[in-house]
């Protein structure tokens, strides 16, 4: 640890001390963004501005501009990595760089220097903690693309030949629209013209002229991109000379139809160097805008001189126009530019000035094309004066690309989080004070940015990047314009460009719910959450929401999508993606505190094809939502007051012949709507994918199950008993029986002591049972029809007022126990009417076995009552150390140890808290029901216990980082399999906390240790010299009571059980993310819960008209148990008793005890325990070798007489006269079937 902090402190002062290599300052490097004056005086970078690093003067001597949109796309793709220019003068300005001799060893390990003492508290101060510090330098090192790497020497060659390329493009006269389309056609090029494509009686030219100016932008020159699944971006951008613009091309797409000319003149010239470069050309929609297409270049990887490919890179060509091209006051918030007879030439006629409706983002989609060098000039200021700044945006933009954030798909951008960063580095709060200064750390930069992203009400005070916060006092720029106008305002520097004119409420709503987690992630001192911000990918859909839904694409327009929406909405699924979650998030209300709309991205096209729209390609879109769990379940969905009037109308335009007025208890008359349910929790949690399914049909025009798919309740099924008559449809009923019994047990008249509580410990009584709990139906009434299912009773522990009566004798004890439990039972019976009862003497398996007492209530439910002695646990411990050396004495013990502290120990202790936890969260119950039912259902339920189950399923609700809290059971279901499939077991313990609090930083530190000691590793996570130990437990899940996580893993599930577990848990996951992605029905995703039959030795197939709890299997089929039935009245009774005595017991997990007792020592069994109608057998191969004979071997063996070259090696290592075996397989199988005669109805062996 002493070496670790070194290094953190080491890493700091080279980070904080560097030297800054210093330039001279350029006369034209001037941002008209920047006040001298607003720099922080006390910035520790302040005085290396002037110096602006290599690449800043290379920039500059390009002409640089800068892509403010560009930047945008750097995030889309966490791209763009570096800062080079493409002039060749570069490589002379390289300095060497003398190496510093390596230290002598002895230096390593000396005393700290005061100096490194003081970095070491800079760290702590600048970055939460050492150890968080190098986490992030570590994160930086593999994310940032290192551009002194050799390897980028061919993207150089090819940024600088493309660079030549483009600058010696021929000048082309002006033509007309049906020459220009002919000429590109000769070339196979398809101009990129946005929809609406120009008409063919368009009157004016296009015309070429060589690019003004070419550079590089982006994150690349400032060395801010980050690598990413979707590769680095590597942008240059082309100027738009004045000559080939008009002062009316602002108007009716003019502007566009032109560039996109323009662009494809450069691709036309590029495409003919396809081959020479080794480069493949495409276009591509920047920013998911088809008006601002861009050129996308990639290496094809033929190994030549230009062969960037290895770097994962590709090169765009953007265009970009002069600042000064159009006046701004013209492409104001306000202003139309698109007229609706350039639409409908039809309307030509009637069209008046009332129609030119606003149209704000065509607007800002062409003032954002003149920003480029303005932006850039400012990102590059704060760069260079700011230490932390690009490491900060390298941060931001992985903490955007792992939620999903991108500028493709309408998100929020790298360049936009940079912008914001910018404000905040130069603006004072309302208070005056700076809100981040130059000498900042990048973890503090991105911070700071986060919770001001996370806090800021952007409706109410829209963002102002100018000097003073506010907007310009320029006509047309009103903060009110653009708030009329956009739903996001985030206006740059020069107050007329909104940089979020693309970005949709719900995107907002999105990121600031996003960055008030992580904000929440940051501020907790005492864990480490860097896993949660930056490394796991929190965009999964059906990981992410509680409900999902996928909407296809429409076949007619939306009514809301008029004529004048049009004309800013080029097309329909634009506005969708904006108007769908406005639309549900105005109806649901408090239901759901997000509503999210994704879709996927336009892909790149050929550039001899025309360009597809999301209309052709039918791309659908993505709804999520994130609920809240106590409001989500409402049955009434309350309105407006009825003299409301406004509101009133619009509640009823929302819900239309759903509403209704009604009167409540409280007198209020209101707007309602009314979603029936029959009460369950299951049911009610359907209501909001109930109002999605009606609120799209009504407005969108997409119908369930013909367009519209929602994830929502589709599991609900699987915690049905198909096959049993639900008489209590929630778990209150069975909790109800269990207080009235309870209160029932406290006051019976006549017991020698006082009953001071019940423990219930059942899985029925702590909300945590695959299937409700039912009451047996009255004898009568279940002889009747012989419908008897399998009923198991509730497992409740008594304890008694302390007393010093009890006997001193293990065994006297027990006989005590017998007589209270004859006695509660005749106090039970004689005091209450309706009441059953029996008692058991037990089995006698260990010392402590003293029976117990069944109690019957007339609610019909059975409680099964043991009684908990304080004593025995000392006498237990006494009579362990009087037992010397006898081993079977010793044995027998421990056995009863054993069971004392699972069952009166561990188990009322666990289901306290689990109890404790689904009143907490609604949705814990159904998650675990569901969970377990997977289990069984891939036959696990005779490795997996119960009570693991739970604790797996409480880890996602009591720390669901990088989620929130489940408010479904359907997200709990799937986001227990991702902690499966994501856990690395074998290196690392599950620690859940069951009591908030408790779980203490000694106490997690603790269990580590156990956890390291147990697995044989050393403290530096290496495995430790010597013997390795076995892995046991396997999944080691520790609570705060349970710190060496042993309770409920030891012994089972085993390693190849928990490998299993993960191959399933990762298989499922990938089938729900493509049925979410692509669609797919109900059935589909029953897929989850079906075994399949392979890998098995045998399959042993039992009789179903044997197994009570057939009623509950996923494969029930009434028809097989109605064939069974006496054809005759009078011998349904016969068969009733049959059935009455298998209702009480599990035959099938009779027959597994016996198979494991049997043939526990080569094989594993696997069952379900949920009515499975299967038992698989795996051989256990460390036996199935050949072997010498033994006389006490645990299997049935037949010699090897000739058998293979195996078997005759090992024969032939034995000693003489030993005969080798080999396990007979075959005679064990028989010997299974013999076990279960009457049972076991066919052996399938493999």
């Amino acid at each position: 640890m002493v070496a670790v902090k070194r290094k953190a402190a080491d890493q700091a002062a080279s980070a904080l001390n560097a030297p800054t290599k210093k330039r001279q300052p350029q006369a034209d490097f001037v941002d008209p963004y920047i006040d001298a004056s607003s720099d922080d005086e006390d910035s520790d970078a302040g005085d290396s501005d002037a110096g602006q690093e290599d690449g800043a003067a290379d920039f500059v001597e390009e002409g640089s501009g800068s892509d403010e949109e560009d930047e945008d796309q750097e995030d889309q793709e966490e791209q763009d990595d570096g800062a080079m220019d493409i002039d060749d003068d570069d490589e002379e300005d390289a300095t060497p760089v003398r190496r510093k001799a390596a230290a002598p060893s002895h230096a390593l390990y000396k005393a700290p220097t005061n100096d490194e003492i003081q970095n070491l508290k800079e760290t702590t101060d600048l970055f939460k903690s050492n150890l968080f510090k190098l986490q992030i330098d570590e994160l930086l090192g593999e994310v940032k693309l290192d551009q002194t790497n050799s390897r980028t020497t061919a993207l150089e060659k090819a940024l600088r030949t493309i660079k030549g390329t483009l600058d010696s493009v021929d000048d082309i006269p002006e033509r007309t629209l049906a020459e220009v389309v002919a000429a590109m056609k000769k070339q196979k090029i398809v101009v990129p013209f946005a929809d609406p494509a120009p008409p063919a009686d368009t009157q004016y030219k296009f015309a070429f002229k060589r690019p003004s100016k070419v550079f590089v932008v982006g994150s690349y020159l400032l060395k801010t991109g980050t690598k990413s699944p979707n590769g680095t971006n590597v942008d240059i951008a082309v100027q738009m000379p004045d000559a080939v613009l008009q002062d009316k091309d602002t108007v009716n797409y003019r502007y566009f139809h032109k560039r996109a000319y323009y662009l494809a003149v450069l691709a036309a010239e590029l495409r003919n160097r396809e081959r020479e470069l080794g480069i493949k050309v495409e276009f591509e929609a920047f920013q998911g805008d088809r008006r601002r297409p861009v050129l996308v270049i990639r290496s094809v990887g033929d190994g030549s001189q230009y062969d960037f490919a290895k770097l994962g890179c590709v090169i765009r060509i953007l265009v970009t126009i002069p600042q000064t091209a159009f006046p701004p006051a013209r492409l104001a918030p306000a202003r139309n530019n698109v007229r609706p007879s350039y639409l409908n030439p039809e309307s030509a006629a009637s069209e008046t000035t009332a129609d030119h409706t606003p149209t704000p983002r065509y607007n800002a989609a062409l003032l954002q094309e003149t920003a480029f060098v303005a932006h850039m000039n400012l990102l590059h200021h704060h760069t260079t004066s700011c230490i932390g700044f690009r490491d900060a945006c390298v941060l931001g933009k992985v903490w955007l690309n792992q939620r999903g954030f991108s500028a493709a798909t309408g998100g929020f951008s790298g360049f936009l989080f940079s912008m914001v960063m910018g404000y905040l580095l130069r603006t004072n709060d309302k208070n005056g004070n700076r809100r981040l200064g130059n000498s900042f750390s990048s973890y503090q930069l991105l911070k700071v940015t986060m919770e001001y992203l996370a806090n800021h009400d952007f409706r109410a005070e829209p963002l102002f990047m100018t000097p003073d916060g506010k907007p310009v006092a320029e006509k047309g720029f009103e903060a009110e314009a653009f708030l009329a106008a956009y739903e996001v305002v985030m206006v740059d520097p020069s107050g007329k460009i909104n940089l979020a004119s693309g970005l949709t409420g719900s995107a907002l709503d999105e990121l600031q719910f996003e960055a008030r987690r992580s904000t929440a992630l940051l501020n907790d001192v005492g864990n480490d959450h860097f896993d949660a911000l930056f490394l796991q990918r929190v965009d999964l859909s059906h990981l992410r929401f509680d409900n999902a839904a996928r909407v296809a694409a429409v076949a007619q327009p939306p009514a809301a999508y008029t004529t004048a929406v049009e004309l800013d909405f080029q097309n329909v699924h634009d506005f969708l993606l904006s108007h769908i979650p406005k639309l549900l998030k105005s109806a649901l209300t408090k239901r759901a505190t997000l509503v999210s709309a994704r879709s996927a991205a336009l892909p790149s096209w050929s550039c001899s094809k025309d360009p597809a729209s999301h209309e052709d390609l039918a791309t659908p879109i993505t709804l999520g939502f994130m609920l809240d769990a106590e409001h989500s379940t409402a049955i009434v969905e309350h309105g407006p007051a009825a003299d409301d009037e406004v509101a009133a109308e619009a509640f009823r335009a929302i819900w239309g012949k759903k509403s209704e007025l009604r009167r409540f208890q409280n007198g209020s008359i209101l707007e309602s709507v009314v979603f029936d349910s029959d009460g369950t929790l299951e049911q009610r949690s359907l209501i909001v994918s109930r109002m999605v399914a009606y609120l799209v049909e009504t407005h969108i025009g997409v119908y369930l199950k013909h367009g519209l798919t929602i994830w929502a309740g589709q599991l609900n099924k699987f915690v049905r008993a198909a096959g049993i008559e639900m008489q209590a449809t929630s778990y209150q009923t069975v909790m109800d029986a269990f207080n009235l019994f309870a209160r029932n047990l406290r006051h019976l008249n006549g017991l020698p002591l006082s009953v001071s509580q019940s423990v219930p410990c059942a899985e029925g009584l702590r909300y945590a049972s695959v299937f409700i709990p039912q009451p047996r139906l009255a004898e009568a009434e279940a002889a009747s029809d012989a419908y008897r299912p399998y009923y198991e009773p509730l497992d409740v522990v008594i304890e008694f007022e302390s007393s010093g009566r009890w006997p001193g004798d293990l065994a006297a004890i027990q006989l005590a126990k017998r007589a209270f439990y004859i006695k509660i039972a005749e106090l039970f019976m004689d005091q209450h009417k309706g009441t059953h009862a029996t008692v058991s003497r037990g089995l006698g398996t260990h010392v402590l076995d003293s029976g117990h007492v069944e109690v019957t209530t007339a609610t019909g439910y059975t409680f099964k009552c043991t009684i908990h002695v304080d004593r025995e646990a000392v006498l237990l411990e006494q009579a362990l150390k009087e037992s010397g050396d006898d081993a079977a004495s010793k044995q027998a013990l421990s056995l009863a140890k054993t069971h004392y502290e699972q069952t009166y120990v561990r188990l009322p202790m666990h289901s306290g808290r689990i109890q404790n936890l689904g009143t907490r969260f609604p949705f814990l119950p159904q998650t675990i029901r569901l969970v377990k039912r997977w289990f069984a259902a891939h036959l696990l339920s005779p490795h997996v216990a119960p009570e693991l189950v739970e604790l797996l399923c409480a880890k996602v609700f009591v720390s669901p980082s990088p989620w929130g809290v489940p408010s479904s059971g359907f997200a709990g279901f799937l986001r227990t399999l991702d902690l499966l499939k994501n856990w690395n077991f074998k290196r690392e313990p599950l620690i859940v906390e069951l009591e908030a609090g408790l779980m203490t930083a000694g106490v997690r530190n603790q269990i580590n240790e156990a956890f390291r000691v147990s697995r044989g590793f050393s403290k530096d996570g290496s495995i430790a010299d010597g013997p390795r130990k076995p892995v046991n437990p396997a999944m080691w899940v520790a609570t705060e009571q349970d710190i060496n996580g042993r309770w409920w893993s030891e012994g089972s599930p085993n390693v190849l059980i928990a490998d299993r577990v993960r191959s399933l848990a990762t298989a499922a996951l990938a089938h729900v993310e493509a049925l979410i992605r692509d669609g797919g029905s109900d059935k589909s995703l029953s897929k989850l819960f079906v075994s399949v039959p392979k890998g098995y030795s045998a399959l042993l197939r039992l009789d179903t008209t044997k197994l009570p709890r057939f009623r509950e299997s996923l494969s029930y089929d009434p028809e097989i148990l109605d064939r069974e039935k006496p054809k005759y009245r009078n011998l349904v009774a016969v068969k009733d008793r049959e059935l009455a005595l298998l209702s009480e017991i599990d035959p099938a997990e009779c027959l597994l005890a016996d198979l494991r007792a049997a043939f526990g020592g080569c094989a594993l069994f696997f069952h379900d325990r949920y009515g499975g109608d299967t038992i698989g057998v795996v051989w256990n191969p460390t036996v199935a070798a050949p072997g010498p004979w033994k006389a006490d071997a645990r299997f049935n063996g037949e010699a090897v007489l000739d058998g293979g070259a195996a078997g005759r090696r090992k024969a032939s290592s034995e000693k003489p006269g030993k005969p080798s075996v080999t396990p007979n397989f075959t005679a064990m199988v028989a010997e299974m079937q013999r076990l279960g005669e009457g049972l076991v109805v066919a052996v399938d062996l493999a």
